[in-house]
């Protein structure tokens, strides 16, 4: 089995996993306080897409070595 392969599955459950739990506090804060849900979803926007660009980042590292 190739490495690189091996890294590039491990990327992708760490985002799968980075991203899911975002979502589920993202909706546990919005089910705690409804009228705060818009500053809640921004946020969480921005936080899954640093954790994208990171895992982007990792990708792009993985396949050059």
């Amino acid at each position: 089995m190739n490495l690189i392969s091996v890294g590039l599955g491990l990327i992708v459950i760490g985002l799968g996993l980075g991203i899911g739990n975002i979502g589920k506090s993202a909706l546990d804060a919005m089910a705690r306080q409804p009228e705060m849900a818009g500053k809640i979803q921004a946020a969480m926007l921005i936080a899954a897409g640093m954790v994208e660009g990171a895992g982007l980042f990792a990708i792009v590292v993985a396949m050059i070595s």
